[in-house]
């Protein structure tokens, strides 16, 4: 079951082209059966299209039993749903509405695994979320988007534990990859969702990865059992520069900044 945004348009497609069946799901119908399309096409047998919006318990209940109810079982959950701020802590105007980023980016991804639990667990299946690099590195103005992807990040880490050998959970840190997100699209500071140009350091150069050249390595490094999933790759020495001299990273921003 899939939970499209960007990235998992093109996870879709891998899977499909290893002759996956597999559920759609997120809010925009139109994008779903475009997608659902193009991976019927690229090789998936089955592809059931479920309009839904994920951060809404009731509507995470209802895929995951229209899905195990369409194929029998659930083998894999991907989780991706996100939403971007890029504002300043002090020049927010409406602190209330963004609580919209837990919503979607927390319990979007928490709610849909919640239901599927007996599910995964009676396949031996597997769990792939989306958390960021952001979840490990504090990128300046998106201060609300970090923290909701780092709570995500240490509760998988911590199910992850409980679960034992039951589920596999394969957490994603993916640094700059292509997404509407990239482009500018987040709340504003008056917490209206907008798109703004592209955030400060993709303006300075720093290197965008391709989503589907991501996509192939998430679903090669989770078939296999990767616990996490880093990248680009030269992302990959930041949680140990994170861990050991994260001031280093403080003056990475200053010079950006």
């Amino acid at each position: 079951m899939f939970l499209v945004q960007n990235l998992p348009q093109k996870l879709a497609y891998e899977y499909a082209k290893r002759g996956a069946s597999m559920a759609l799901v997120a809010r925009r119908g139109k994008l779903l059966n475009t997608v659902a399309e193009a991976a019927r096409g690229g090789g998936a047998p089955d592809v059931l299209v479920l309009p839904a919006d994920i951060s809404d318990a009731d509507e995470s209940k209802r895929v995951v039993m229209e899905t195990v109810a369409h194929f029998g079982r659930l083998d894999h959950l991907v989780a991706n749903a996100g939403i971007c701020s890029g504002s300043p802590f002090e020049q927010i105007t409406d602190i209330t509405a963004f609580t919209k980023i837990m919503d979607v980016n927390f319990w979007g991804s928490i709610y849909p695994a919640y239901y599927a639990l007996p599910h995964l667990k009676a396949s031996r299946g597997k769990i792939i979320v989306n958390t960021s690099m952001a979840a490990r590195i504090p990128v300046p103005n998106t201060s609300f988007y970090n923290a909701s992807k780092a709570a995500l990040m240490r509760f998988y880490e911590t199910v992850r534990f409980e679960f034992g050998s039951e589920i596999q959970i394969t957490i994603l840190l993916p640094g700059y990859v292509e997404s509407e997100m990239l482009k500018g699209k987040g709340l504003h500071n008056d917490g209206q969702v907008v798109l703004n140009k592209p955030g400060r350091y993709v303006e300075m150069g720093v290197p965008v990865g391709r989503a589907e050249r991501l996509a192939k390595v998430v679903v090669d490094r989770a078939c296999r059992g990767d616990k996490y999933v880093t990248w680009p790759s030269w992302y990959g020495p930041f949680h140990i520069v994170m861990s050991l001299a994260p001031e280093v990273v403080d003056f990475f921003h200053y010079l950006l900044g």
